[in-house]
C-alpha cells in the first residue's frame, strides 16, 4: 500500500510516525520514562494519520492553465 500510495502521502506519514516512535525509544534507551512520550507520540501518530487520509482523499489542485494546442 505505501508503495502504490498517491502522491506519498503514506510514505511521509509512514517515515514521521516511525521517526517519532523511534525518539520514544530512544529516550527509553537513555533511562528516561517513556509512558507520556509514548501516548503523546500515539495520539500525534493518530492525528497525522487522519490528516493524511484526508489529504489523499482530496481531489488534485486544478492546473492553472489547459494547453489544448500542439506545438510543431
Amino acid at each position: 500500500m505505501l508503495s502504490r500510495s498517491s502522491r506519498g502521502v503514506f510514505r511521509r506519514w509512514a517515515a514521521r510516525a516511525i521517526a517519532a516512535l523511534l525518539i520514544v525509544y530512544l529516550l527509553g534507551a537513555f533511562g528516561i520514562p517513556t509512558f507520556v512520550p509514548y501516548l503523546a507520540v500515539l495520539i500525534v501518530v493518530l492525528i497525522d494519520g487522519a490528516r493524511s487520509v484526508l489529504v489523499a482523499k482530496s481531489p488534485p489542485p486544478p492546473v492553472p492553465f489547459e494547453r489544448k494546442d500542439t506545438i510543431h
